[in-house]
């Protein structure tokens, strides 16, 4: 794939993802757009970022199914999938842009001598 397939390939994809995500937002979510995973993680005993890491960590199961498997999905293909799955990722960087913005990001523990980019923001170097 040379380089202007791959950009217009990214670009069909992040569009899809796009129309995906505000489409379902729409079915599942209320004003707050990410109310659906905070109250299914407080239904399942979950902070709403580890509701959203389970079903990407779902959707990475069943597309190790589909793509071990010479059926043909009947019902979600692997390319809805990987959207679904492509989609899961980036609600969990809102998620967590949710909590930095309440001021309540936890930090996670790096390793010594370590450069870290954070979510958002410019990337620094741990001692």
């Amino acid at each position: 794939m040379n380089l202007e397939t791959q950009q217009k390939h990214f670009a069909t994809i992040t569009e899809q993802m796009k129309t995906i995500m505000f489409s379902k937002g729409n079915d599942y979510a209320n004003k707050d757009r990410l109310s659906n995973f905070k109250l299914a993680g407080n239904i399942s005993g979950l902070t709403p970022e580890l509701n959203c890491l389970s079903l990407i960590a779902t959707k990475v199961a069943r597309l190790g199914v589909l793509l071990n498997n010479d059926k043909t999905p009947n019902n979600e293909s692997i390319q809805d999938s990987l959207l679904d799955l492509a989609n899961y990722t980036v609600l969990l960087t809102m998620l967590l842009k949710d909590k930095e913005s309440k001021g309540i990001l936890k930090d996670y523990p790096q390793n010594q001598n370590q450069t870290t980019t954070p979510i958002f923001g410019q990337p620094t170097k741990t001692n």
